[in-house]
């Protein structure tokens, strides 16, 4: 057997294989959703890609003879750094053969660069950030992820365990049928309505769709709320404007108002919920690419989503324990009742946030995946 050679990342022709190496792992499984190519591509390129402007990143892929069996990032995010006051990087876009040794190169590899930027732990797998198909899946691959879900073989928790990682902590995707919550809300907690109720009639609260005529204002106050609602969370790093609207502009083309909801007092905008019909079964059939026959595909299958998901939600601290949350709730899954969707997805919820975790359980989801993300001491190996 040829010996196994990492190498990093250094033109176009390379950037692509990386990007087009998960159809390997993943060609005879049912239920991976494959990214479009053009934007990993755009996503990864330094010249191009919005992490980079305040990151170090190594792109890394191992190769057999000709034939690549790999890839894996390592970066360093700046920002994270100075707001820990930990010398920390990270590592993501993991992607390897069933078989150890190729990974733990691999692996090597990225701990090696992170330890010549002094860095002294890693932390992973994300795409950059927890925002988007972070951690590997731990429970729950029977079913397609919904969007910026990761989905992994099994074997990669084996591996990254073996390589001598320990968890760093989980991450949860929920989910509520409509027979669960009941076609008359019937299953919602009562407490839940009555708390709904007295946000309605006594907190001077209006809840408000999204206006799309408005997109550039609209996304500046959602990424305003988002960032500092999650504020309190030790993992949360702020997302800069140009990193939110890459973010945004994934989303609009299947953005339905009805499911984007503002929660104002006096005319201000103190928390959202946004939930989004599910791109991933959409992008489940396009294999990477829009052209030449993507565009159509998307016209026709975007008709046949019955999955909304939950995706963003914020409350500003001093306007909470007022029952907007709950008034969002209830509102949203209102509207998920009248655009007559199958089931609704709520993700991706941190073990670091049980309140939320909480909220969910008594909603009655049940918790149907589970992620971890893990770390490492770079000087344990």
């Amino acid at each position: 057997m040829s010996s196994i050679e990492v190498q990093p990342v250094v033109n176009r022709r390379d950037l692509r294989r990386f990007v087009k190496f998960p159809w390997r792992v993943y060609r005879d499984d049912p239920n991976w959703v494959p990214p479009l190519i053009a934007e990993r591509t755009e996503y990864l390129d330094p010249a191009k890609g919005p992490f980079q402007k305040h990151a170090d990143v190594a792109l890394f892929f191992a190769r057999r003879g000709r034939e690549v069996v790999g890839t894996i990032a390592a970066f360093v995010n700046h920002r994270l750094v100075e707001r820990s006051g930990q010398p920390e990087g990270g590592f993501g876009f993991f992607e390897v053969i069933n078989e150890y040794a190729v990974a733990e190169r691999l692996l090597d590899a990225a701990c090696a660069w992170l330890r010549a930027q002094g860095m002294s732990l890693v932390r992973g797998p994300t795409s950059f950030t927890n925002n988007e198909y972070p951690g590997v899946l731990i429970e729950g691959a029977g079913c397609p992820p919904v969007m910026l879900e990761a989905h992994t073989p099994p074997y990669y928790k084996d591996f990254l365990e073996r390589y001598g990682m320990a968890k760093d902590h989980d991450l949860f995707a929920w989910r509520a049928f409509r027979s669960q919550i009941g076609e008359e809300l019937e299953n919602i907690p009562p407490e839940l309505c009555r708390v709904a109720d007295v946000a309605r009639q006594k907190a001077r609260v209006t809840i408000r769709k999204v206006r799309l005529e408005e997109w550039d204002r609209e996304v500046a106050t959602a990424r305003y709320l988002f960032n500092t609602t999650l504020s309190h969370l030790a993992e949360h790093v702020p997302l800069t404007e140009d990193e939110f609207r890459r973010l945004a502009g994934q989303l609009r083309p299947f953005l339905d108002p009805d499911l984007a909801l503002f929660a104002e007092v006096d005319g201000k905008e103190v928390g959202f919920c946004i939930a989004i019909p599910d791109i991933n079964r959409v992008l489940i059939h396009l294999n990477g690419r829009l052209f030449p026959l993507g565009w159509l595909k998307i016209g026709r299958y975007i008709r046949q989503v019955d999955v909304a998901s939950f995706k963003l939600m914020g409350i500003l601290e001093e306007y909470r324990r007022r029952g907007i949350d709950a008034l969002l709730y209830l509102e949203t899954i209102r509207a998920f009742f009248a655009k007559g969707y199958e089931w609704l997805d709520g993700s991706l919820t941190s073990e670091y946030n049980p309140a939320i975790n909480l909220i969910a359980q008594r909603l009655g989801a049940e918790c149907y995946k589970r992620y971890r993300l893990y770390q490492m001491e770079l000087d344990a190996r």
